[in-house]
């Protein structure tokens, strides 16, 4: 387990609940929490690699430094590697990243845990099913007030913040473009526009707005924000027979179709942490899982990020799949 802030000390939980009691910890301070101080502490993934031949490793550290582990943990061979997402906060060294995980045979998987959600899995089983008939738009939006994530910190000093690890809204809430990827497919040309609105005294941007157009012709939208005081997550596809409509926060799916049906499907009694109970699960099994997101998906969600950041720079449409890392300008 590299790095040990909320989320990994989520997902340390989840491994112990699971029965996984195996586990060393990388911590720069080499100090845990009481609750873990059982555990094996490195300073440093190196210090962990001289020691141990590990079977999986999961990285939990900010954004901006993921590969920083990636890297040495495919030099030493291990087998499994869980990135949380985004994969990185740049497109930079990716390729490097993709062919060293291809030679070395390492599974690379990315921690979109959306995907596990029974909604998310709802709304695949229902367009699979063509239950709307073709698509031909999408609306996806998500929004929540920064200071109420982790109430006990100081929001202003976090990782969503500052620029130099990977925060903002459009990286920290990246889920919406994995799973339209995952959804629709790939996108065929996109624009944006985002802001830094003042109301939160950080240097990232807490508002996005993207307009996407899709291979399949279909069109979408995605809104991302900061500033929502009540959490809103929510997708409606619309078909030619039909709409489907996802509302995490109130944990349901709504669909009509074309003879005016409406059906509803309820997943209340899921917990938040279920998700990321069976992310782990699955994950450590070595099961083979369509939920689970590969690399090369995780780094197709990141394309569409930063392409959608150099449309708003540079006031143009952009094609993700055509976009590279020597486009950015400073």
């Amino acid at each position: 387990m590299i790095g040990l802030g909320s989320i990994g000390q989520r997902h340390l939980r989840n491994l112990l609940t699971l029965d996984y009691n195996d586990v060393s910890v990388v911590k720069r301070s080499g100090i845990l929490p009481g609750e873990f101080s059982f555990l094996p502490c490195y300073p440093s993934v190196q210090d962990a690699l001289a020691l141990h031949q590990f079977d999986a490793a999961i990285i939990c550290t900010p954004t901006a430094v993921h590969l920083q582990s990636v890297f040495p943990l495919l030099h030493a061979h291990v087998p499994n590697i869980y990135v949380e997402k985004p994969v990185s906060h740049t497109l930079n060294q990716l390729d490097e990243l993709v062919e060293l995980a291809h030679t070395f045979g390492s599974r690379i998987v990315v921690g979109y845990d959306l995907h596990f959600d029974p909604g998310m899995q709802k709304m695949k089983e229902l367009l699979a099913q063509n239950a709307i008939g073709k698509i031909v738009s999408v609306n996806a939006q998500v929004g929540q007030y920064l200071p109420d994530w982790r109430p006990t910190q100081d929001y202003r000093e976090g990782i969503s913040a500052k620029k130099e690890t990977g925060g903002g809204v459009m990286l920290d809430l990246i889920h919406e473009f994995d799973y339209l990827y995952w959804l629709i497919g790939p996108a065929e040309s996109l624009c944006c526009q985002y802001s830094n609105s003042g109301a939160l005294d950080i240097e990232t941007e807490d508002v996005c707005e993207v307009l996407i157009r899709f291979r399949n012709s279909v069109i979408g939208t995605i809104h991302l924000d900061y500033l929502q005081q009540k959490l809103i997550r929510n997708c409606m596809i619309t078909g030619q027979q039909g709409t489907v409509f996802w509302d995490l926060s109130t944990s349901q799916v709504r669909w009509i179709n074309s003879e005016k049906e409406e059906q509803v499907f309820e997943y209340k009694h899921f917990e938040r942490n279920d998700r990321f109970v069976e992310t782990m699960r699955v994950f450590l099994s070595g099961d083979q899982d369509d939920r689970h997101t590969s690399l090369e998906a995780g780094i197709e969600s990141l394309r569409w990020v930063m392409a959608a950041k150099f449309s708003a720079d540079h006031h143009t449409f952009v094609n993700p799949h055509n976009f590279h890392p020597q486009q950015l300008v400073s």
